[in-house]
């Protein structure tokens, strides 16, 4: 099994187990966090309904005790003896003592023998009995006092106020109250600051102990530690001034099911994390010793004994760090499936294995042979001359046709070499596979060294085909017009669209470095009807602005003219931006009106139908003959820049014979002649001199921006 695969098994598996164990863990977290909220969420709900019902006995209670003083106030006689109605009081209710104070402040008991004086009170009982006076109830209890007194006004008439009655009361029938209210825990009277009448559990104390170290308030709600246990809290103000329920209690006591089944789930999620550890460190123990063999299987191909590519790499880079005296060699087989398919798997299998062994034994010290898949090999081999490179690897060719020759099948290697030491490790492995397919698109065997100035051309090629359609919707291909001159009177009469490649940094690639390209991988198709959009929408511009419109010549390649919509395309075009066919030409390739003279003709009369000119691009680069005059209804013949170009003065004068005919010829049959590649004033007298209509070149006007050319044609 190849290292790199039983790897990414292990790495799979340890990263699955951990991606396990952290989706559990976080699952169990997510849970044991929801069942926790839950047990407190209940907890809090039946501490309150608890310390409701308790408030409401307390208020239930007082309500009760007041409204019984208010009867006695109602029948006391203050005619009679007030000390022995008091006392006749007492015994009927369950007061500890009842007193009356008048108006003058004294202070009548049911105690006998009582001594009791208006000024022997606290300010705050004072405070009461003035609240009395006014005809307000009230029930209180003094600080370091364990009773509750009752104070409420006595009338001797409906509006006269005699007097007020107290009463106190122990604070055992509420406490009584308050442990029928609740269900263990503890629960204590309060003013925030002391505690009395506590409702006591096995852990009273402690609790105390942690509600007198904190700030209470009405607010507090939430949890509380006491001996490492978390413990609810709840405070709440009940209708008796300045007392104050103050609730704690634990989720175990409350919800014991709850409790157990969120504790029982803590200790089940520390015994899985606890045999997920053990299961790791026993798998990463089983790695740990099968590492040897690891080592094995990642640096040896085990069909043939070779260096694996991943040892390859280190060892080629251990060798560069020290030296840069070596070329790296990519070697491959022509046609290898096919011979899987004949000679079967292992015939195949034994051949590679005979090219190893046959390499081996040539290769010298620090050498190396290494195979990376299928008949993928690279070499590392000592030296950059490449005349003894390419006669070692052809010795090695050699020695394994000699030790192949019971195959009967016919091989070719492909061998790119790369022998330049400044490159980097990485760029000479990608270089060296670039030598290798240049090597296979070679019609026989042979040996490819990396050539830098190829390789620029190719990645240049991948360039423009990477970016050409997205440049095409971007509007980065710009139209440029070479203006062309009447030669009668020197007027510039119509242009020629020629396309820029605009890339982002502002620069622009000459139609000449992809043009070519497009013609190969047949983009020129949408590029010319591009241009042709281009043209006829500056024509638009033009009759906007009230611009007389010049004409604009927009090459047409042969895979657009023998398009089967192109007249339709064209039609749609003129339609979309209502402009006359009159104002463009189009030029078509002297190639492309030979190949088929019946449908061009055919094409061609649809063409003018729509009112469009046509006009016969670099006329003589080709296998020119004046017959394709005679056979074409055109408008306009575009002489190649070749004519003009002479090596001689006999060539001159041919050549001015040859044009004068053609020209004569074009005229006869009432066709535009169009000189183009004028790049000076002999070009230009020569062209005049010949009798041509329109010249077109450098020495009139290099291409122009359309601001520019507009301005050329206003300035003309």
């Amino acid at each position: 099994m190849d290292a790199s695969v039983l790897r990414k098994r292990i790495y799979k598996l340890l990263t699955f187990s951990v991606l396990m164990v952290f989706s559990i863990l976080l699952m169990a977290f997510l849970f044991i966090n929801h069942t926790d909220d839950s047990l407190n969420k209940a907890t809090y709900a039946t501490m309150n309904q608890e310390i409701d019902l308790c408030k409401q006995r307390i208020s239930s209670k007082k309500n009760t005790d007041l409204v019984l003083l208010n009867t006695f106030a109602r029948n006391l006689n203050m005619e009679t003896d007030l000390n022995s109605s008091l006392l006749e009081m007492k015994k009927e209710s369950d007061f500890s003592s009842i007193q009356f104070i008048d108006m003058n402040h004294n202070v009548y008991s049911s105690e006998k023998n009582s001594k009791l004086l208006y000024n022997d009170l606290s300010d705050e009982y004072k405070d009461k009995i003035k609240s009395g006076f006014e005809g307000k109830q009230s029930a209180f209890k003094e600080k370091n006092n364990d009773r509750l007194t009752y104070i409420t006004p006595v009338y001797e008439d409906a509006n006269q106020i005699v007097g007020v009655l107290c009463a106190d009361s122990g604070l055992q029938p509420y406490m009584d109250l308050m442990k029928k209210s609740i269900s263990g825990g503890n629960l204590y009277v309060t003013d925030l600051k002391d505690f009395y009448g506590i409702q006591k559990d096995s852990e009273s104390n402690e609790v105390l102990a942690v509600l007198k170290n904190m700030g209470l308030s009405e607010k507090v709600s939430g949890l509380i530690g006491v001996k490492g246990q978390e413990h609810g809290i709840v405070v709440k103000k009940t209708e008796i001034q300045g007392w104050y329920l103050c609730y704690v209690n634990s989720a175990k006591s409350l919800n014991y099911s709850m409790y157990v089944m969120s504790r029982t789930t803590n200790y089940v999620l520390m015994l899985f994390v606890i045999v997920v550890i053990l299961l790791l460190w026993i798998a990463y123990r089983m790695m740990v010793k099968n590492n040897d063999e690891m080592e094995k299987l990642a640096y040896t191909d085990q069909l043939t004994g070779a260096v694996s590519f991943a040892r390859f790499t280190q060892l080629v880079r251990m060798y560069a760090h020290k030296n840069n005296d070596y070329s790296l060699v990519s070697l491959n087989l022509r046609r290898f499936k096919f011979m899987n398919e004949i000679l079967g798997r292992d015939k195949s299998d034994d051949f590679l294995c005979r090219i190893v062994t046959c390499i081996k034994p040539m290769l010298k010290k620090d050498e190396i042979i290494c195979r990376d898949s299928a008949d993928v090999f690279y070499m590392l081999l000592i030296g950059t001359d490449e005349n003894v490179i390419s006669n070692r690897i052809h010795a090695i060719f050699n020695s394994i046709r000699q030790n192949t020759k019971d195959f009967c099948y016919e091989y070719e290697f492909c061998c790119g070499v790369i022998s330049n030491s400044t490159y980097s490790f990485e760029q000479m492995l990608t270089n060296v596979m670039f030598a290798l397919a240049q090597s296979k698109e070679m019609a026989s065997e042979n040996i490819c060294f990396f050539d830098e100035e190829v390789h620029k051309k190719k990645e240049f090629e991948n360039f423009v085909e990477s970016n050409m359609q997205q440049a095409l919707d971007s509007n980065c291909f710009e139209m440029v017009l070479q203006p062309k001159v009447d030669l009668d009177t020197n007027l510039v009469v119509s242009s020629e669209a020629l396309v820029r490649w605009k890339l982002e940094d502002g620069t622009c690639l000459p139609p000449s470095s992809f043009v070519g390209i497009f013609e190969k991988n047949r983009f020129c198709s949408k590029l010319d009807f591009y241009m042709l959009r281009k043209a006829i929408q500056q024509i638009r511009k033009w009759i906007d602005m009230g611009i007389q419109p010049v004409n604009i010549s927009v090459n047409q390649s042969k895979i657009v003219f023998y398009h089967e919509n192109y007249i339709t395309e064209l039609q749609s075009l003129l339609r979309e931006y209502d402009v006359s066919a009159s104002y463009i030409t189009l030029e078509v390739l002297e190639s492309t009106v030979i190949e088929d003279f019946k449908l061009f003709n055919q094409i061609l009369s649809e063409v003018k139908k729509l009112g469009f000119s046509v006009s016969l691009d670099d006329f003589g680069s080709g296998y020119s003959s004046l017959n394709v005059l005679s056979k074409l209804d055109i408008d306009e013949l575009k002489i190649d820049r070749i004519f003009l170009h002479t090596d001689s003065e006999l060539e001159n004068k041919k050549t001015k014979w040859i044009l004068e005919a053609i020209i004569n010829i074009a005229k006869k049959s009432n066709i535009r002649v169009v000189v183009e590649g004028v790049e000076s004033i002999e070009d230009d007298r020569f062209i005049r001199c010949i009798g041509a209509n329109v010249g077109q070149g450098y020495y009139y006007s290099r291409p122009l921006a359309i601001d520019a050319f507009n301005d050329l044609i206003h300035k003309k």
